[in-house]
């Protein structure tokens, strides 16, 4: 080889050697970085050697560098909190109100008919509520005598009566002894007395029976409003049987007892 060939392999291989050590350099540079400088692959390419750099050519490369930022954190779910608008009322269970038995609603004490529930047939004592004694006719007495009051124990019959209905809720109050009508006589003063005579439909022979609960009865005479009154509790067996306008005093409560 002559002196011309060997100068230029010289600068060859030290051109070889310079482009070495540049790409080693570069390499250190870039693994101390963390960056990864990919080189073509031979068998990847379009068949084409790949391009030869120098040092020169590598070292004015620029490369872009590009920091991977730091990874933010994951979020958390968050409850989301509703407005006091948006939120349900909470439901309150209340206890329904015990249903309970109610008594049946008692009648008014006025001039309301009721049906007719006496039997014609049957004997009937009618009891003062307060002094507990029964309408008395006195047996075999002549028209217009006065009604008195005995002891309700009595057998007899001057004590019990038939009550036979009248109409529109109304009964004539016969007595099984003489066979009289209770009479109230058409009597317009408060505590008159009471009588008996045969019946001839008067209005002053009708009485109008109105429960006004626990079997108390008031008894309405048709023809002046007044009601059979038993006088108090302090009434003597005997004394005539009264009449009063209605009053709301337990006086005018009777029982209607069948015999």
């Amino acid at each position: 080889m002559g002196r011309r060939a060997k100068r230029v392999l010289a600068g060859v291989v030290a051109a070889i050697a310079a482009t070495t050590l540049a790409v080693i350099v570069a390499d250190s540079d870039d693994r101390a970085s963390g960056i990864v400088v990919p080189v073509p692959d031979s068998t990847e390419s379009s068949g084409l050697p790949a391009p030869s750099l120098t040092a020169t050519e590598v070292a004015a490369t620029e490369l872009t560098v590009v920091m991977p930022s730091a990874a933010a954190p994951p979020e958390t779910y968050q409850q989301p909190v509703h407005s006091a608008q948006q939120q349900a009322p909470a439901s309150r269970v209340t206890n329904p109100t015990p249903t309970t038995n109610s008594p049946p609603p008692q009648p008014p004490t006025g001039q309301e008919p009721v049906p007719a529930r006496f039997d014609p047939s049957a004997s009937f004592r009618i009891v003062n509520h307060v002094n507990s004694l029964a309408l008395d006719s006195g047996g075999w007495v002549q028209p217009g005598t006065a009604m008195k009051l005995w002891e309700s124990g009595s057998p007899s019959t001057n004590l019990q009566f038939q009550l036979v209905e009248t109409g529109g809720g109304y009964y004539r109050l016969v007595n099984r002894t003489n066979g009289l009508a209770v009479d109230g006589r058409a009597a317009n003063t408060a505590g008159s007395w009471v009588g008996q005579r045969w019946w001839d439909a008067s209005p002053a022979l009708q009485w109008m029976p109105v429960e006004v609960g626990n079997g108390l009865f008031t008894l309405t005479n048709r023809a002046t409003g007044f009601l059979l009154d038993g006088a108090g509790r302090g009434t003597q067996m005997g004394a005539p049987a009264k009449q009063w306008p209605p009053t709301g005093s337990q006086n005018q409560l009777w029982r209607i007892v069948r015999v």
